[in-house]
């Protein structure tokens, strides 16, 4: 019984990095929930074989490792994530990525294949490996689909899906937004709310070539220009995702912040999920060590949904409004979407249709969220507390004095005020 009570309670202690790790790996919930099952059952079996108890961590682990390799072999015939099991990554932007895959559906199947691989990050040893041919095959089967592919687009996608050409850096980093803040029309619709998937995260879609910049606006005018592209593959405890990473420019100061945050992040048909993240790794940063953190850990800040510090956030976006009385919000959990209907939302001379949603990720600050029908997020405003404005270093007397009179949530009975608007350059 003593066995059992101290198995219980490590499992308890680790048990959310537990399933977190066997569902980034595994395709769907479903499957997952049999492995973790598998796991736990083989854990509480060799538990007592366990000699050092402070081991258990990297013990269940490893026995959750081997078990989703065992579900590999039995579904795929090998450990490696079958094209079917994970997204498909283009080197394109969501737009981009649509004519990839028609493309990519008019050419032989093996091609397609050999394609997708490559560009989900395999290398040509590890194509060899998978499909038992040498690698002078696949160097020619690649050639020869390469080919294929060049041959059904038109000039323009030819220059569209060249490798690194939407990573060149730009010679004036505002990225064309204006200095001041553009004519800004938010309209409630009366259109029903629509779902939409959206894997628009900080301002950009996870997928390989992907580069999209926000402009932040403080007091109505331009203070940051952040642009985060997605340059490669990346494998984070053999769970597959991608690179992520971010540059900040400060308009005040005229200076250009590199790698003011990289991280790595998995998109499945479900869920989007932060798999690592790396700190003090920028430009500014050569006093301090780099600091990298995994989805391992068990303090480390996932995207999260509500309580539920496994899954990751759902892509689908469904109608879950909050309890309103007299104009005031009430919430149960913090960071999930509460859904506060249809708006047109005109920026300078486009509109688009949108639904709005909040997500309060705490005591001190509360998100508001404009999405298109296409799913990408066009308008965000950034509130923050009260209290916390006033207390804090970071702000200047004018920003803090400016935002008395700006707009007002009240979450739970906490004021919170609009700090900054942020704008997509998918909306300019």
């Amino acid at each position: 019984m003593e066995q059992e009570v101290s198995f219980e309670a490590l499992l308890k202690k680790h048990r959310i990095v537990v399933e977190r790790y066997i569902n980034f790996r595994l395709p769907s919930s479903f499957d997952a929930d049999d492995v973790i099952q598998e796991t736990y059952y083989a854990a509480y079996v060799g538990y007592e074989k366990l000699r050092n108890k402070e081991w258990f961590k990297s013990w269940i682990l490893a026995i959750a490792r081997n078990q989703c390799n065992l579900w590999f072999r039995k579904k795929y015939g090998s450990e490696w994530i079958s094209i079917d099991a994970i997204p498909e990554i283009a080197e394109a932007d969501a737009a981009e990525d649509d004519d990839a895959q028609r493309i990519l559906s008019l050419i032989p199947r093996e091609s397609a294949e050999l394609l997708k691989l490559t560009m989900q990050g395999y290398k040509q040893k590890d194509i060899a490996k998978r499909f038992d041919i040498p690698i002078g095959t696949v160097k020619s089967r690649l050639h020869y689909a390469r080919k294929q592919f060049r041959s059904m687009c038109t000039p323009d996608q030819i220059l569209m899906f060249e490798k690194g050409r939407r990573l060149m850096a730009k010679k004036d980093y505002t990225c064309g937004f204006p200095a001041n803040m553009p004519t800004l029309i938010i309209k409630e619709s009366p259109r029903p709310f629509f779902e939409v998937k959206c894997a628009d995260e900080s301002f950009i879609v996870p997928v390989i070539g992907n580069k999209n910049s926000e402009g932040t606006y403080r007091c109505g005018k331009l203070a940051l220009v952040s642009t985060c592209y997605v340059p490669k593959a990346a494998m984070i405890h053999e769970v597959a995702g991608v690179k992520v990473c971010r540059d900040t420019y400060n308009i005040k100061a005229g200076k250009l912040y590199k790698n003011e945050k990289i991280w790595f992040t998995q998109l499945t048909d479900e869920y989007v999920r932060d798999l690592a993240t790396i700190d003090c790794d920028g430009n500014e940063d050569n006093d301090l060590p780099t600091s990298i953190y995994t989805f391992l850990e068990e303090d480390y800040d996932v995207i999260v949904n509500g309580n539920d510090r496994v899954h990751g956030r759902p892509l689908l976006i469904k109608e879950n409004p909050p309890k309103m009385v007299d104009g005031k919000i009430y919430i149960d959990e913090y960071n999930i979407r509460y859904t506060m209907g249809t708006f047109d939302v005109t920026i300078g001379e486009r509109t688009f249709e949108t639904i709005k949603f909040i997500r309060v990720q705490n005591n001190t600050n509360v998100t508001e969220n404009y999405v298109d029908a296409k799913g990408r997020l066009v308008f965000m405003r950034w509130y923050e507390s009260a209290d916390w404005i006033e207390q804090t270093e970071w702000y200047t007397d004018e920003l803090k004095q400016s935002t008395v009179n700006s707009p007002k949530l009240i979450v739970n009975g906490i004021e919170y005020r609009l700090v900054e608007d942020r704008i997509s350059e998918y909306a300019l």
